[in-house]
């Protein structure tokens, strides 16, 4: 790993913590490459610069990045370890130093301690514009989010309600989940006939636009807002039956959903009907988060009094935002082998207990990779494991 770059003599500091950021994310292609050097597979996807991580052993590029604009200009992520950080961060990951030693390092690529006037004003005038570009890439984007929000709240408010005969019903009856086996229908899932679907062959780069049946579900903020629609598309197989359509990712989200989840079961109310609002419930109540749809509307099967809610993916699982009367959660996760799901669940855990609240976690490891996979080999979960 390389050294700190040596500086002269220093002189006192003239510039804030936020100066240098922005003095770096004005030279942020030079920074992303200095510090996150490109390696066997790199590459640039519309604003993100795709690199091994130059903190840890990282055996493959796809999992960490850089953004080289837009409103997150300057802001890294590694998704397989969760970790992140701003321009000096990643010099700090880079050098394996602390902030402080990071710092100098910037400082000394600035080359901050003997620039002449001139150049110190070329500096400062670089770092606004960077700041004024990152202000309106930020009002672009909220404009953006509340535009696609719309937009998803539409397409599911369009969407059937009545399940019944429906592509989804069957769907989900062939996954072992009987709708009519629950007390109520869930709210949350409606069926539409035509959902607009569109993918590439990565193998040909042929571009596929289609109308298909889709399960699509409002994705709901802690206000109850919905923020993002998640749609499964469907299409029948070789032997006539419903299932996930016959394309590379059947599942995908409109919309920004870090935070939010699908309020998929709110449980059974004292009176055997809806027990109301999350935010309602009382102090040191438990909710049951999952992964996915599926294994949520397993687990209303089994636990029916249970409140479930579906994060969509394994990210997003210790992100969801819940209200202080939530005091215990249950994660209900797939069973994954690999060590980068193994760490992403425990991230989820330590997010939720740095909250104060209680966490279990429920793991299928009976045979199968989740929930979903248990019932429908037709086993029974032990009694009081879930």
């Amino acid at each position: 790993m390389a050294a700190p770059a040596q500086a002269p003599q220093q002189r006192p500091h003239l510039h804030s913590i936020e100066d240098i950021k922005d003095m770096l994310v004005a030279r942020i292609d030079e920074v992303a490459h200095r510090y996150a050097p490109e390696a066997s597979g790199s590459y640039i996807d519309k604003h993100l610069y795709f690199t091994l991580n130059p903190g840890r052993a990282d055996r493959s590029v796809g999992s960490f990045c850089v953004h080289l604009s837009g409103p997150r200009v300057g802001y890294w992520q590694d998704f397989a370890t969760g970790a992140h950080g701003d321009p000096i961060d990643l010099i700090a990951l880079y050098l394996g130093c602390n902030v402080s030693d990071a710092l100098r390092e910037a400082r000394a690529f600035l080359g901050l301690q003997n620039a002449s006037p001139d150049d110190l004003r070329r500096q400062k005038a670089a770092a606004e514009a960077a700041r004024q570009r990152r202000r309106e890439a930020e009002t672009a984007r909220a404009e953006m989010r509340l535009r696609v929000a719309k937009q998803a709240r539409a397409i599911w408010l369009s969407a059937r309600e009545d399940l019944t005969g429906t592509p989804v019903y069957h769907y989900l009856k062939r996954r072992g989940i009987d709708l009519d086996a629950l007390p109520r229908r869930p709210r949350a899932i409606r069926y539409l006939p035509d959902c607009f679907a569109k993918w590439i062959d990565t193998e040909t780069g042929e571009v596929f636009e289609k109308r298909l049946p889709a399960m699509v579900t409002g994705v709901v903020d802690r206000n109850g807002d919905t923020v993002a629609l998640h749609r499964t598309y469907l299409g029948l197989d070789a032997t006539g039956r419903w299932a996930k359509a016959a394309m590379p990712s059947p599942k995908k989200v409109l919309g920004d959903y870090s935070g939010a989840a699908i309020r998929l079961w709110s449980g059974i109310g004292p009176r055997g009907g809806h027990p109301g609002a999350l935010a309602a419930m009382p102090q040191g109540s438990r909710v049951y988060i999952s992964e996915g749809i599926e294994d949520g509307l397993t687990a209303a099967l089994i636990k029916p009094e249970a409140r479930i809610l579906a994060a969509i993916s394994l990210g997003n699982l210790g992100a969801v935002a819940l209200p202080p009367n939530i005091t215990e959660v249950t994660l209900i996760a797939d069973l994954d082998e690999n060590d980068q799901a193994r760490e992403a669940l425990q991230r989820a855990v330590a997010s939720h207990q740095k909250a104060g609240r209680v966490v279990r976690v429920w793991q299928n490891h009976h045979g199968g990779k989740d929930l979903n996979d248990l019932v429908q080999g037709e086993q029974p979960v032990p009694e009081g494991e879930l």
